[in-house]
């Protein structure tokens, strides 16, 4: 059922930006869902179409449409496979939120293990997103979730994963550049990669503040301010595969070493070096598989042509040393049936 709800907005929210007013209001919906709404056409004010970036004046009314309906399903098979007094390592697999998010709000791993296991106290330590598969920690205790999440962003947890692309990708890469807001997608969490090599032909159509060898630099483009943070990923071809597909005749699985950790760094990396991830809605072969994915639109073709129904993208391990009694820990999780199913093709080494 579609539902339509108006706001009209009084002086304490005068002069506040719309995206931001509705993240805040409106916090099962995150704020880079608002924005996409905004840009679709699914927020008015007083009527019209407006930009993420409006202000909000007294006597606005704000109408918005959203569909009243049940959470939807998840995928409950999770497994511990690795705890102590301090840490949860899971195995998590596709089709399941970490934690709340738009419409996923009890359908979740971190209520699904407050529940069946009845913690006392656990926080996820890093994110993994509800399509990816593989290892994620969780935290028994404020000491360790802060000392934990100190070594990721230090990145002293080493991290792999496996991933399927299309394309032939034919010889291990080191790429270094960095990661930061696609200026020109339709989709507004989409992040895009520079490579160091071609950094000079970006900038050079944008004011900024960089500066050589920086560890991040600024764009100021139409009203905002991005950041752009340097980015190294290193990228071992393992196994390349015929597909039948309308555009790529191989796909290839490919382990992946982060040396930094940023927000879709795999997925942006690949995407802009020319080899997109299978099943990926934003960073595949056509973003507008997203657009239709929230409209709730995609057809049997499109799954088809995305070759699986998630990202195939999987957290295979972590290595890292135990902030309480300073042993190495390293954890693997084997990699999912979907991706083992896809890659049952003739296959060639890479």
């Amino acid at each position: 059922m579609i539902v339509e709800k108006e706001i009209l907005i009084t002086e304490d929210h005068h002069n506040i930006r719309i995206d931001r007013f509705l993240s805040e209001n409106y916090k099962h919906i995150s704020r880079s869902q608002w924005q996409e709404r905004i840009e679709m056409g699914n927020v008015l004010v007083n009527g019209k179409k407006t930009r993420c970036s409006y202000l909000l004046k007294m006597n606005d009314k704000i109408t918005f449409f959203y569909s009243k309906k049940s959470e939807p399903n998840i995928n409950k098979e999770f497994k511990i496979i690795y705890e102590d007094e301090d840490l949860i390592v899971i195995d998590k697999p596709p089709n399941l939120p970490v934690h709340p998010s738009g419409n996923y709000k009890q359908n979740t791993l971190y209520s699904l293990l407050k529940e069946k296991y009845n913690y006392e106290y656990c926080h996820p330590i890093h994110r993994l997103d509800r399509e990816t598969s593989g290892l994620i920690i969780f935290g028994k205790n404020p000491f360790i979730i802060r000392n934990m999440a100190r070594m990721f962003l230090n990145n002293e947890i080493s991290k792999i994963y496996y991933t399927i692309v299309f394309g032939e990708f034919q010889h291990s890469s080191l790429l270094e550049g960095y990661i930061g807001k696609s200026l020109n997608s339709k989709v507004i969490k989409r992040q895009m990669f520079i490579e160091k090599n071609q950094l000079n032909n970006f900038i050079k159509n944008y004011q900024n503040d960089y500066k050589e060898n920086c560890d991040y630099f600024n764009i100021y483009y139409k009203d905002n301010i991005y950041t752009y943070r340097y980015s190294k990923t290193k990228f071992f071809p393992e196994k390349i595969t015929d597909v039948d597909h309308p555009f790529y005749k191989k796909i290839t699985l490919i382990k992946v070493q982060l040396y930094t950790g940023r927000t879709h760094q795999i997925r942006a990396t690949l995407k802009d070096s020319g080899f997109p991830i299978v099943g990926d809605k934003i960073y595949g072969p056509d973003e507008n598989y997203f657009i239709k994915f929230l409209e709730e639109n995609l057809s049997e073709k499109d799954y088809k042509d995305l070759l699986l129904n998630r990202t195939a993208l999987h957290c295979y391990q972590l290595s890292f040393l135990h902030p309480k009694n300073q042993q190495i820990l390293t954890i693997q999780s084997p990699l999912p049936e979907d991706l083992i199913h896809l890659l049952k093709y003739t296959t060639t080494p890479a």
